[in-house]
């Protein structure tokens, strides 16, 4: 998923705090007021260039006083080793902009702050949680003097989405992103639709249905699909046609395949006054809906299945078994079952 969608999802108080309720420990999530959750300006990270795209504070009430929560959106492939310094050096701002303020308080009486990492990479999350975990062998009596902070990261590719509280939008989230197919994103969509019925839930709901367009077309390119302005008529509108998609995909596949066949063959065949060249460009027609095929199992199930594929339809020019395997390339539940499955279709007797 990009950036500003997840930006616009964050930015509302029920996405926050249902990622609070998420992470949190009902040991002290009781004695959070989530009614008084505000998001606060960018500066109170900091000046502008010290703070990215992404980033934000919260705060809400919580025992009297204030918890800040540190949000950091982490969507690179490549892991922020530095993660932990980088939390410590945003609270250390952000105390600094509440002290110049006036809002801190006396020492004794700060208040928490809570630095929390939303990661969607497709490696596990491996960089270090804990700010000492990043220096290196020393005396056990300096080991009291390093600056200690730990991070909170939900790694929303990996967490059971079962585990997290019922009905929290985050279990939407987990679910739009561990999504391997249409039929994923479309149970996903319908959880969300129910949890987000009130009228105050539409800005929400659409910026959901965004995310949910962007998802189709991530896992079903070229879907033939109009989803509508809502999160309800787009789920509604996306179930129904799901099933429509593979039997397009494959009757467009097979008459584009057949008519450039034709066309070529009969190029080559005029050209050489052979009646060969029909045959002939009727097999790289063939030729080219096996690339099709391919090309679109590697966007579904990653490069490799891709090139398994290619290995295993070399040798095929049967049309209907061509256009199974296009079938098959929507209702697959993954790659090794893919594989499985189109190895059958090949095995049946023409």
């Amino acid at each position: 998923m990009n950036d500003p969608i997840y930006r616009r999802l964050f930015s509302f108080p029920r996405m926050t705090a249902d990622l609070l309720r998420a992470v949190g420990q009902p040991g002290w999530l009781g004695e959070v007021d989530f009614g008084t959750l505000e998001k606060l300006p960018a500066e109170y990270v900091g000046e502008r260039w010290q703070q990215r795209r992404g980033d934000a504070v919260w705060r809400v009430r919580f025992r009297g006083g204030w918890l800040y929560l540190l949000l950091l959106l982490e969507f690179q492939s490549e892991k922020d080793a530095r993660m932990a310094l980088r939390n410590l050096e945003y609270t250390a701002l952000l105390y600094g902009a509440l002290d110049r303020r006036g809002e801190l308080g006396p020492p004794g009486g700060w208040p928490a702050v809570l630095p929390l990492v939303l990661y969607n990479g497709a490696a596990p999350w491996a960089a270090a949680l804990e700010m000492r975990a990043l220096f290196g062998p020393m005396p056990a009596a300096l080991v009291p003097h390093q600056p200690s902070q730990r991070s909170l990261v939900l790694d929303e590719r990996r967490v059971v989405a079962d585990d997290l509280p019922p009905g929290n939008l985050l279990r939407g989230v987990v679910g739009f992103e561990q999504s391997r197919t249409p039929g994923d994103l479309a149970r996903a969509a319908r959880a969300l639709d129910a949890w987000l019925r009130q009228p105050e839930d539409g800005d929400l709901g659409r910026a959901f249905r965004d995310w949910l367009a962007a998802a189709v077309e991530r896992l079903a390119p070229g879907a033939p699909v109009e989803l509508g302005e809502t999160l309800r008529e787009a789920t509604m509108t996306l179930a129904e046609r799901m099933a429509e998609w593979p039997v397009r995909w494959r009757r467009e596949g097979v008459v584009q395949g057949r008519r450039e066949g034709v066309v070529q063959g009969r190029r080559e065949g005029v050209a050489e006054g052979r009646q060969e060249g029909v045959a002939q460009g009727l097999q790289e027609g063939v030729a080219r809906q096996r690339a099709v095929l391919r090309r679109q199992a590697a966007q579904r199930f990653g490069e490799a299945v891709g090139g398994e594929l290619e290995v295993m339809l070399q040798e095929t020019e049967d049309w209907d078994r061509l256009g199974a395997v296009a079938d098959l390339i929507l209702s697959a539940d993954g790659g090794a079952d893919f594989k499985a499955r189109v190895a059958g279709v090949l095995r049946r007797p023409e």
